[in-house]
Protein backbone atom coordinates (compact mmCIF):
# COMPACT_ATOMS: atom_id res chain seq x y z
CA UNK A 1 0.00 0.00 0.00
CA UNK A 2 2.95 2.20 0.52
CA UNK A 3 4.04 1.67 -2.78
CA UNK A 4 0.86 2.71 -4.71
CA UNK A 5 0.57 5.57 -2.19
CA UNK A 6 3.66 6.90 -3.36
CA UNK A 7 2.99 6.44 -7.22
CA UNK A 8 -0.45 7.81 -6.36
CA UNK A 9 1.46 10.99 -4.86
CA UNK A 10 3.90 11.18 -7.94
CA UNK A 11 1.33 11.00 -10.21
CA UNK A 12 -0.47 13.78 -8.66
CA UNK A 13 2.46 15.97 -8.69
CA UNK A 14 3.10 15.37 -12.04
CA UNK A 15 -0.05 17.23 -13.26
CA UNK A 16 -1.93 13.81 -14.04
CA UNK A 17 -5.35 12.66 -13.62
CA UNK A 18 -5.86 9.68 -10.85
CA UNK A 19 -7.98 7.42 -11.84
CA UNK A 20 -9.64 4.46 -9.58
CA UNK A 21 -7.53 3.01 -7.02
CA UNK A 22 -5.40 6.19 -7.24
CA UNK A 23 -8.13 8.35 -6.36
CA UNK A 24 -9.27 6.13 -3.62
CA UNK A 25 -6.11 5.67 -2.45
CA UNK A 26 -5.31 10.06 -2.08
CA UNK A 27 -9.38 10.05 -0.73
CA UNK A 28 -8.16 8.32 2.17
CA UNK A 29 -4.92 9.76 2.66
CA UNK A 30 -6.45 13.06 2.68
CA UNK A 31 -8.67 11.57 5.51
CA UNK A 32 -5.78 10.22 7.37
CA UNK A 33 -4.52 13.97 7.48
CA UNK A 34 -7.27 15.45 8.21
CA UNK A 35 -7.85 13.20 11.11
CA UNK A 36 -4.26 13.73 12.41
CA UNK A 37 -4.52 17.07 12.22
CA UNK A 38 -7.87 17.12 14.28
CA UNK A 39 -6.52 15.05 16.77
CA UNK A 40 -3.87 17.36 16.99
CA UNK A 41 -5.74 20.67 17.59
CA UNK A 42 -7.85 18.33 20.18
CA UNK A 43 -4.63 17.65 22.17
CA UNK A 44 -3.06 20.92 21.75
CA UNK A 45 -5.81 22.43 22.46
CA UNK A 46 -6.23 20.04 25.74
CA UNK A 47 -2.71 21.30 26.60
CA UNK A 48 -3.01 24.59 26.32
CA UNK A 49 -6.14 24.43 28.78
CA UNK A 50 -3.83 22.50 31.25
CA UNK A 51 -1.05 25.25 30.77
CA UNK A 52 -3.58 27.59 31.34
CA UNK A 53 -5.63 26.46 34.19
CA UNK A 54 -2.32 25.57 35.95
CA UNK A 55 -1.16 28.93 35.16
CA UNK A 56 -4.17 30.70 36.61
CA UNK A 57 -3.97 28.12 39.91
CA UNK A 58 -0.15 29.41 39.90
CA UNK A 59 -1.19 32.82 39.59
CA UNK A 60 -3.94 32.58 42.57
CA UNK A 61 -1.65 30.93 44.62
CA UNK A 62 1.03 33.39 43.82
CA UNK A 63 -1.44 36.47 44.68
CA UNK A 64 -2.65 34.54 48.22
CA UNK A 65 0.34 33.89 49.13
CA UNK A 66 1.07 37.62 48.67
CA UNK A 67 -2.27 38.58 50.46
CA UNK A 68 -0.87 36.27 53.43
CA UNK A 69 2.67 38.21 53.02
CA UNK A 70 1.12 41.76 53.25
CA UNK A 71 -0.64 40.91 56.19
CA UNK A 72 1.91 38.82 57.97
CA UNK A 73 4.23 41.91 57.58
CA UNK A 74 1.25 44.37 58.43
CA UNK A 75 0.48 42.06 61.53
CA UNK A 76 4.62 42.07 62.45
CA UNK A 77 4.41 45.68 62.24
CA UNK A 78 1.76 46.66 64.44
CA UNK A 79 3.46 44.04 67.09
CA UNK A 80 6.81 45.76 66.85
CA UNK A 81 4.90 48.99 67.43
CA UNK A 82 2.98 47.60 70.78
CA UNK A 83 6.07 46.24 71.78
CA UNK A 84 7.40 49.80 71.15
CA UNK A 85 4.99 51.48 73.02
CA UNK A 86 4.87 48.70 75.85
CA UNK A 87 9.03 49.02 76.47
CA UNK A 88 8.52 52.98 76.50
CA UNK A 89 5.55 52.46 78.99
CA UNK A 90 7.71 50.27 80.72
CA UNK A 91 10.88 52.59 80.63
CA UNK A 92 8.39 55.48 81.77
CA UNK A 93 6.50 53.29 84.69
CA UNK A 94 10.24 52.34 86.02
CA UNK A 95 11.62 55.66 85.50
CA UNK A 96 8.13 57.10 87.29
CA UNK A 97 9.07 54.60 90.07
CA UNK A 98 12.58 55.23 90.49
CA UNK A 99 12.33 59.08 90.77
CA UNK A 100 9.26 58.82 93.37
CA UNK A 101 11.86 56.49 95.73
CA UNK A 102 14.68 59.35 95.16
CA UNK A 103 12.37 62.52 95.26
CA UNK A 104 13.42 63.15 98.64
CA UNK A 105 17.25 62.55 97.90
CA UNK A 106 20.34 64.88 97.11
CA UNK A 107 23.12 64.55 95.71
CA UNK A 108 26.38 65.88 97.21
CA UNK A 109 29.31 65.81 94.62
CA UNK A 110 33.06 66.88 95.54
CA UNK A 111 32.91 66.38 99.35
CA UNK A 112 36.34 64.63 100.12
CA UNK A 113 36.06 60.90 102.04
CA UNK A 114 37.18 61.21 105.77
CA UNK A 115 39.40 58.17 105.43
CA UNK A 116 39.87 55.07 103.00
CA UNK A 117 37.32 53.06 105.07
CA UNK A 118 34.69 55.89 105.49
CA UNK A 119 31.78 54.88 108.15
CA UNK A 120 28.30 56.03 107.70
CA UNK A 121 28.96 58.33 110.88
CA UNK A 122 32.12 59.20 109.38
CA UNK A 123 29.71 60.18 105.57
CA UNK A 124 27.27 62.15 108.32
CA UNK A 125 30.09 64.11 109.53
CA UNK A 126 31.28 65.17 106.56
CA UNK A 127 27.76 66.21 105.69
CA UNK A 128 26.88 67.75 109.07
CA UNK A 129 30.77 69.97 108.86
CA UNK A 130 29.92 71.10 104.77
CA UNK A 131 26.17 72.63 105.59
CA UNK A 132 27.79 74.06 108.95
CA UNK A 133 31.47 75.80 107.76
CA UNK A 134 30.77 76.06 103.83
CA UNK A 135 27.01 76.83 103.48
CA UNK A 136 26.65 78.46 107.13
CA UNK A 137 24.15 76.32 108.15
CA UNK A 138 23.92 77.25 111.99
CA UNK A 139 23.88 74.11 114.27
CA UNK A 140 20.23 74.99 115.34
CA UNK A 141 19.04 74.92 111.85
CA UNK A 142 20.46 71.85 111.25
CA UNK A 143 18.91 70.38 114.34
CA UNK A 144 15.87 71.32 112.59
CA UNK A 145 16.09 69.33 109.51
CA UNK A 146 15.40 65.78 109.52
CA UNK A 147 17.32 63.20 107.68
CA UNK A 148 15.96 59.35 106.84
CA UNK A 149 19.90 58.37 105.46
CA UNK A 150 23.08 59.29 104.09
CA UNK A 151 25.56 57.01 102.67
CA UNK A 152 27.91 57.39 99.70
CA UNK A 153 27.19 55.75 96.21
CA UNK A 154 28.83 53.33 95.66
CA UNK A 155 32.48 53.36 93.64
CA UNK A 156 31.56 52.07 90.52
CA UNK A 157 28.40 54.79 90.48
CA UNK A 158 30.47 57.85 90.86
CA UNK A 159 30.09 58.30 87.09
CA UNK A 160 26.31 59.80 88.36
CA UNK A 161 28.57 62.74 89.16
CA UNK A 162 27.71 65.86 86.81
CA UNK A 163 30.78 66.91 84.54
CA UNK A 164 30.42 70.28 86.38
CA UNK A 165 31.59 68.77 89.71
CA UNK A 166 35.63 68.82 90.14
CA UNK A 167 36.10 66.02 91.95
CA UNK A 168 35.90 62.71 90.56
CA UNK A 169 37.91 60.96 93.52
CA UNK A 170 35.20 60.37 96.27
CA UNK A 171 31.79 59.05 95.66
CA UNK A 172 28.98 61.33 95.68
CA UNK A 173 26.87 60.96 99.31
CA UNK A 174 22.92 60.79 99.12
CA UNK A 175 20.77 62.54 101.62
CA UNK A 176 17.74 60.99 101.88
CA UNK A 177 15.35 63.76 103.95
CA UNK A 178 12.44 63.23 105.62
CA UNK A 179 10.79 66.70 104.84
CA UNK A 180 10.67 67.94 101.40
CA UNK A 181 10.74 71.69 102.73
CA UNK A 182 14.41 70.54 103.79
CA UNK A 183 15.46 69.25 100.51
CA UNK A 184 14.39 72.08 98.82
CA UNK A 185 15.86 74.65 101.30
CA UNK A 186 19.49 72.75 100.88
CA UNK A 187 18.87 72.63 97.19
CA UNK A 188 18.41 76.40 97.03
CA UNK A 189 22.23 76.33 98.32
CA UNK A 190 23.58 75.11 95.38
CA UNK A 191 25.00 77.73 93.53
CA UNK A 192 26.65 78.34 97.28
CA UNK A 193 28.39 74.79 97.24
CA UNK A 194 29.65 75.75 93.73
CA UNK A 195 31.78 78.48 95.16
CA UNK A 196 33.82 75.98 97.00
CA UNK A 197 33.62 73.57 93.97
CA UNK A 198 31.08 71.35 95.26
CA UNK A 199 27.79 70.90 93.76
CA UNK A 200 24.60 69.92 95.02
CA UNK A 201 21.88 67.86 92.63
CA UNK A 202 18.83 65.82 92.48
CA UNK A 203 18.89 62.32 92.57
CA UNK A 204 18.12 61.39 89.50
CA UNK A 205 18.22 58.03 87.67
CA UNK A 206 21.27 57.47 85.46
CA UNK A 207 19.53 57.63 81.85
CA UNK A 208 18.39 61.38 83.27
CA UNK A 209 21.91 62.21 84.74
CA UNK A 210 23.14 60.88 81.52
CA UNK A 211 20.73 63.62 79.67
CA UNK A 212 21.54 66.07 81.95
CA UNK A 213 26.11 65.89 81.72
CA UNK A 214 24.76 65.97 77.57
CA UNK A 215 23.17 69.16 77.80
CA UNK A 216 25.53 71.96 79.65
CA UNK A 217 27.77 73.06 77.11
CA UNK A 218 24.79 74.30 74.75
CA UNK A 219 22.59 75.22 77.58
CA UNK A 220 25.53 77.06 78.84
CA UNK A 221 25.47 79.31 75.75
CA UNK A 222 22.25 79.57 75.79
CA UNK A 223 22.34 81.05 79.44
CA UNK A 224 25.06 83.86 78.07
CA UNK A 225 22.75 85.01 75.93
CA UNK A 226 20.19 86.05 78.94
CA UNK A 227 17.94 83.66 78.39
CA UNK A 228 15.84 81.92 81.18
CA UNK A 229 17.30 78.49 81.66
CA UNK A 230 15.05 75.90 83.52
CA UNK A 231 15.18 71.75 84.07
CA UNK A 232 12.21 69.92 83.43
CA UNK A 233 11.26 65.98 83.78
CA UNK A 234 8.93 64.85 80.91
CA UNK A 235 8.08 61.49 81.06
CA UNK A 236 11.21 59.38 81.21
CA UNK A 237 13.58 62.46 79.79
CA UNK A 238 15.18 65.78 81.46
CA UNK A 239 14.84 68.66 79.75
CA UNK A 240 16.58 72.02 79.66
CA UNK A 241 14.31 74.88 78.45
CA UNK A 242 15.45 77.77 77.94
CA UNK A 243 12.86 80.74 77.31
CA UNK A 244 10.29 78.40 77.21
CA UNK A 245 12.31 76.57 74.07
CA UNK A 246 13.32 72.84 74.50
CA UNK A 247 17.15 72.65 74.43
CA UNK A 248 18.55 69.88 72.51
CA UNK A 249 21.77 67.75 72.31
CA UNK A 250 24.09 68.39 69.94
Amino acid sequence: MEKNSAITLRKHKAGQALEGNDALQLSDLYKLLQSVEKRLSERLSAIEKFVMERLQLAETSVEHAYNTISDLISDLKGVEKELTEMRENTRKSEMVSELRSKEYNLLFHGLPLESSEETLEQTEHVISSFLTNSLRRSESDLAKILFANIHRLPKHKSALQPSSSPSSQAPAIVVKFVKMKDKHMILKLAPRARQFKKNITRHLPRSMQEQRRALPKKASKVFTSGKRIRWKIEGADYCRYADGERVLPD
